[in-house]
């Protein structure tokens, strides 16, 4: 059998020597058996094939080479030649095959047998824990006990009904002028257990009689003193007519007051004093004296104004004024009106809201200390979206507004 070897150099340097059989292919894609990224070298293209046993060499016209023992492009026994193409040379030469090297083995002496291999100490030790593992799944066999699912009744496994049959003498009275026979002397019939089903009739109540009834009913309605007080109902009877009980209560006199059973004559005149109106008439009221009216005002607020233009509007910071902050101001003004019922008037307000939102410098005057400092402390707290210039960057505005306060 013969054989290509062949040998490809670039640049002067041997890169790959091979050794073919088969059919050669050469390009620069890699699914070539000889693959030479090189410029002017063809993308795949069949450099040798086999016909009848003989190597045949197939040239393109951008291939220079230089060869020996090939006709027609048929390799002869011991052709070669050099094929130039581009920065590539292809270098072959038709040779027998050779036998094939054999696989490497140790010499008998080394390489020993399967014993010597395993190691005694680990197989001793595998073995050992292989039978323990045996035996205790073994005796977990032998000695599993079968159970009742979880969750299943046990009564219906476990309880085992039973009856016992007794057998009852005849008592039943002799006829007169006629002898007692003489009972004979029998044996005791064996006691047989049979599996049945027990019914059980569960015992009634025990009922009462007419006394304990006509008792039970003079305790619920009766008339006789007690630590609460007298009766307000005749005894009514078991089996009266409710009619005449109703129509009896309808026209009994109830007394109602202490333990001297005495009316409430003259409640007209109780809480009566010279300077509070009596009690008894529902359409009066006494009012508290000790409670001060709280007297309610009313805050208007004027438009709000600034010096400077910013996505912060005035009327934005009026709306949130009116929608959030309206309630502080009006609890401002009644503290004030607590004070003085007649105070009225105009407070000056004026605010500057920085970079964050937030209020600083808060001012108020106009009415009173006390009203203008719980203005200015309501201001404090107060926060706007952040206002931001006609160049779109944070900036502070200042804001003033007036606030009219009138008494309701």
């Amino acid at each position: 059998m013969r054989s290509l070897r062949i040998g490809i150099v670039l640049h002067g340097q041997l890169v790959e020597e091979r050794l073919f059989s088969g059919p050669v292919t050469l390009g620069q894609s890699l699914r070539c058996a000889l693959s030479v990224p090189s410029d002017g070298m063809p993308r795949e293209h069949t450099l040798f094939t086999v016909d009848q046993g003989r190597f045949v060499l197939h040239l393109t016209p951008a291939m220079q080479t230089r060869l020996a023992g090939v006709t027609g492009g048929v390799l002869e026994r011991g052709a070669r030649g050099r094929i130039m193409l581009g920065d590539a040379s292809i270098l072959f030469q038709e040779i027998a095959t050779p036998p094939a090297a054999p696989r490497p083995r140790l010499p008998a002496s080394l390489r020993g047998t399967l014993s010597d291999r395993v190691d005694r100490r680990l197989a001793a030790i595998i073995g050992a824990s292989l039978l323990a593992h045996i035996g205790i799944a073994a005796y977990a066999w032998t000695q599993d006990v079968e159970t009742a699912p979880l969750g299943a009744p046990t009564a219906a496994r476990d309880y085992q009904q039973e009856t016992i049959d007794i057998t009852v003498p005849d008592f039943s009275p002799a006829q007169p002028g006629a002898a007692s026979p003489v009972a004979p002397v029998q044996t005791p019939a064996p006691i047989v257990h049979h599996p049945t089903h027990i019914t059980t009739t569960p015992h009634a109540p025990p009922r009462l009689g007419d006394d304990d009834s006509q008792r039970l009913a003079s305790i619920l309605t009766g008339a006789d003193e007690t630590p609460s007080g007298p009766g307000s109902m005749h005894a009514r009877q078991p089996g009266a007519d409710l009619d005449k009980q109703l129509e009896d209560a309808s026209h009994h006199t109830v007394t109602i007051g202490n333990n001297d059973h005495t009316t409430r004559t003259g409640r007209q005149d109780l809480g009566v004093t010279p300077d509070h109106p009596p009690i008894d008439d529902p359409m009066l009221t006494r009012a508290d004296p000790t409670h001060a009216t709280e007297r309610g005002g009313r805050v208007t607020l004027s438009p709000v104004k600034t010096d400077t233009r910013t996505t912060l509007t005035p009327a934005a910071v009026l709306d949130k004024i009116q929608g959030a902050y309206m309630a502080g101001l009006e609890r401002c003004y009644k503290k004030g009106l607590a004070g003085d019922a007649t105070l009225t008037g105009r407070v000056s307000v004026s605010f500057t809201v920085d970079i964050h939102g937030g209020v600083t410098d808060p001012e108020a005057s106009g009415v009173s200390p006390q009203v203008d400092a719980c203005i200015s402390g309501q201001m404090s707290a107060w926060h706007f979206p952040f206002p931001k210039d006609q160049d779109g960057d944070p900036t502070d505005v200042t804001f003033h507004v007036s606030l009219a306060l009138q008494p309701s």
